[in-house]
């Protein structure tokens, strides 16, 4: 298991502001975050996706979504 994530009261998305006490990012900066992850890691949200194996013919995100809250939402 990864070690425990603190929040530093600075917001992890890089824009430089300050977050409230007990958050990682201001609101919707988780969102802007995992965007430019996806985009410099990956190219595109497709082939993100491609490179785990989900896709129309692979494996289903919504069906893994499901399960993952079935077997009680933990990470693995």
């Amino acid at each position: 298991m990864a070690e425990r994530l603190i929040p530093t009261g600075n917001c992890w998305c890089g824009c430089g502001c300050e977050t409230e006490r007990g958050s990682f990012f201001q609101s919707g900066h988780d969102k802007k975050a995992e965007s430019a992850l996806i985009l410099v890691e990956y190219g595109s949200v497709p082939e993100f996706l491609a490179e785990h194996g989900y896709s129309p013919t692979g494996k289903n995100p919504l069906a893994a979504l499901e399960e993952w809250k079935r077997a009680g939402g933990k990470r693995r």
